[in-house]
């Protein structure tokens, strides 16, 4: 479960910080309230097969439903404290760490390329929480 517990927070902080909450919520909904894939998409505007597809990436990551979501619903409050590193200022995209102009399909590889340090740092603080916490519970 730890590798598992790695990846998946790495997935979950990489979309925060690229400012993608809807894949975050998406994921969390299907996994951890029981959402359908229509339902979330119908809710966020965007395809079931989109959905499938958020959760697949985890569910990949995990290799069982019941440890994907146990991760995700431990996760989910961590990750939604980040706050987003990019900027959309009139259809661009600015990364706010090194003023670097993106376009969309490049935000996340920027952000685990250029960025990795932080990504890892934030994914280990979150990572030693989670375990921590349910040590204790």
């Amino acid at each position: 479960m730890d590798d598992a517990l790695t990846a998946i927070t790495r997935y979950l902080v990489v979309k925060r910080l690229a400012g993608d909450t809807i894949t975050i919520l998406a994921v969390k909904e299907y996994l951890v309230d029981g959402l359908s894939p229509s339902t979330i998409g119908h809710k966020y505007r965007i395809s079931k097969f989109r959905v499938r597809g958020y959760v697949q990436r985890v569910m990949d990551k995990a290799r069982n439903h019941m440890i994907a979501a146990s991760i995700v619903k431990r996760v989910f409050p961590y990750v939604m404290n980040i706050d987003p590193v990019i900027l959309r200022v009139s259809g661009k995209y600015l990364c706010l760490m090194c003023n670097q102009q993106l376009r969309p399909e490049q935000i996340e590889h920027h952000i685990r390329r250029k960025h990795k340090g932080v990504v890892q740092d934030i994914v280990t603080q979150i990572v030693t929480n989670v375990r921590r916490h349910h040590r204790q519970g």
